[in-house]
Parts: C-alpha cells; structure tokens; sequence
C-alpha cells in the first residue's frame, strides 16, 4: 500500500487497537478487475475506527466468470501482501484477516474456498475470517470497490 507508514504509525500510536485486513473486488470489464484493500484499525479493540484503503487495477482471466477462482486468490495475494509489510507490528496484536469468500458450493467465490484458506495459513499463520462473517471485506472493502 502507498500509504503504509501512515497506517505503521497510526497501528503504533493506539496499541490496544485492534486490526482488521480485508479485500473485495468488482469486475469492470471483461477481464478488467477493480481491487481494494482495507486496514480498518478499532480503537481501543472496539470504540470507533480509522480505515485506510487501496484501489488497484488489474486484468484477471476466470474460465467462467461465475466461479472466480483466480479474482479471489489476487484478493487473497492482496491481503498477504499488506500483512507482510505490516507483519512486525501485527505478530503481537490482535488481528483479523477477513477475505470476501464463502464456504457455501452455492456462491461463486466457494471456488478459491480451501486454497485462500491455506495460502493465509501458509504465509500469515492464522485462520481467516470467511463470509458471512469477514465484514472487513463484504462490507468495508466492497463500499470502495462499487
């Protein structure tokens, strides 16, 4: 993200905070896909918020757009990126990672399902918050990304 040191800073001047990472895209054209990124830092765990938030561009081919296996991976790879750059403030606080992915075989994101769930735990080491419950990414996110 652009803006990391501000969100370095901010995570460091409110250290019970609690951080939320999350991503959310919406296909604009065919191929082209629009792309967000959130930080969403409670304060105090719980009493208001500051969000910081990326928008990036990209082409991302799905054999089917119904079953968007590899727009949902670029979210997760979005996600990982940011922790990384963030990892050594985040490994002692209190965060969740929220990827906009269901579990359900009925919704198209149910594709990428286990493979975002290993790649989190692979590279970050904690469990991901899925739809219904990643609201950092099915809400937060997806209000900059329509």
């Amino acid at each position: 993200m652009e803006n990391i040191k501000e969100i370095r800073n901010f995570i460091q001047d409110n250290p019970t905070a609690k951080i939320y990472l999350g991503a959310d895209s919406q296909r604009v054209k065919k191929k082209k896909v629009k792309f967000v990124v959130v930080v969403v830092i409670h304060y105090e765990g719980h009493c208001g918020a500051k969000v910081f938030h990326e928008i990036s561009f990209d082409n991302v081919k799905d054999a089917k757009l119904s079953r968007p296996f590899n727009r949902m991976m670029k979210e997760v790879q979005l996600i990982t990126d940011v922790y990384m750059q963030l990892e050594d403030i985040l490994w002692d606080r209190d965060f969740e990672i929220h990827i906009d992915i269901s579990e359900n075989p009925t919704m198209g994101s149910s594709v990428a399902y286990h493979a975002a769930k290993g790649v989190i735990w692979g590279y970050i080491g904690v469990e991901p918050i899925c739809k219904p419950d990643a609201w950092a990414a099915s809400t937060v996110a997806d209000k900059y990304s329509k």
